[in-house]
């Protein structure tokens, strides 16, 4: 009988020659990996709109200084109070000095997608008044809101949206942010001709609003103004431990080369506003109150869009790197 001989595998030491081959293999390995991760993260900014955006339309929803907006240090500008300027007030149909998210989320808005959707936006926008060189005021005609990418410094994949308020208990408290022109030369505030059709305008951008063509594309006098992007988490600036002046404005700032700065490291979207007046006579206007609109014009934004609405739209027009334009993605 043939005898069955088990066989024992046994390790042979590598020689150096091997070894060196493998960890040339691993190392080629590893570096054509990190360079496929590379090539597709470029890829993916390759393909990202910088315009990813979207925006609606907002109209006038109430003009003051009218009651209830009548306090003259007030939720919209203590700088500026109601008792000393004209504002106009857009979107939220029940803004008034005592609102809060909740009672914005409980009424109406004014503003919409091309669809005719408000997708969800309750939040109240305001500007100062323009009253032309005869006296009388120029009444307003639509305002633009536009929420996008923002500085080309800031990684569109990492942009959030505006903070919530920890505390589920009412009154809810909501985001607020005051844009002056004053505070920085990044407001952007320039001013030109434009339709309410789309996005057009006549190019022609100056520090002060100027007469349009009545009769042409562009009739309505108007104004732009981007506010910050970075933030530190607050909603606001009413914490007197945190803030000594409560601006509605040093909770954000605006991003740098190197994106938002570590004080304010969190990038929210970047809002912009254009404001559309009544007329196409700018020429000589000044804002209510007697102030140049060439350093003096400021907007106001109270955020009340409603649960999870501004992430989905955050995901899927600005970090997909989609120009979702007026119309709004599906879902």
């Amino acid at each position: 009988m043939m005898e069955r001989r088990e066989s024992h595998l046994t390790h042979r030491q590598p020689s150096k020659k091997a070894s060196l081959a493998w960890l040339l293999v691993c190392t080629v390995g590893a570096a054509l990996f990190a360079v496929i991760i590379a090539a597709q993260g470029a890829l993916a900014h390759a393909n990202h709109d910088p315009q990813a955006r979207w925006f609606q339309k907002c109209g006038l929803a109430k003009t003051g200084p009218t009651p209830p907006v009548t306090t003259p240090d007030d939720i919209f500008d203590p700088i500026y109070p109601t008792s000393s300027i004209q504002k106009m007030f857009y979107g939220a149909t029940e803004i008034s000095n005592d609102s809060t998210k909740d009672s914005l989320l409980a009424g109406g808005t004014l503003c919409r997608f091309q669809n005719g959707t408000d997708g969800g936006n309750r939040s109240a926008y305001w500007v100062p008044a323009l009253v032309l060189r005869d006296g009388t005021t120029a009444g307003g005609k639509q305002l633009n809101a536009y929420y996008g990418r923002g500085a080309t410094s800031v990684d569109p994949h990492f942009i959030k949206p505006f903070p919530e308020d920890p505390d589920p208990a009412p009154p809810e408290l909501a985001f607020k942010m005051v844009a002056r022109d004053t505070n920085n030369s990044q407001t952007g505030v320039k001013w030109y001709c434009s339709n309410i059709n789309g996005e057009g305008n006549n190019g022609d951008m100056r520090e002060r609003p100027y007469n349009c063509d009545p009769k042409g594309l562009y009739p309505y006098v108007t104004a732009n103004i981007s506010f910050p992007q970075c933030g530190n988490g607050d909603l606001d600036t009413t914490d007197p431990q945190k803030y000594p002046v409560n601006d509605h404005i040093s909770h954000v700032v605006y991003a740098g080369s190197g994106g938002c700065p570590s004080s304010h490291p969190i990038a929210y979207p970047r809002l912009f506003t254009t404001a559309k007046y009544n007329t196409s006579r700018g020429r000589g206007a000044r804002l209510a109150g007697g102030a140049d609109p060439a350093t003096d014009f400021r907007s106001y934004f109270f955020e009340a869009w409603e649960e999870g609405r501004l992430e989905f739209y955050v995901n899927n027009c600005i970090v997909a790197g989609i120009n979702c334009n007026s119309t709004p993605p599906a879902g």
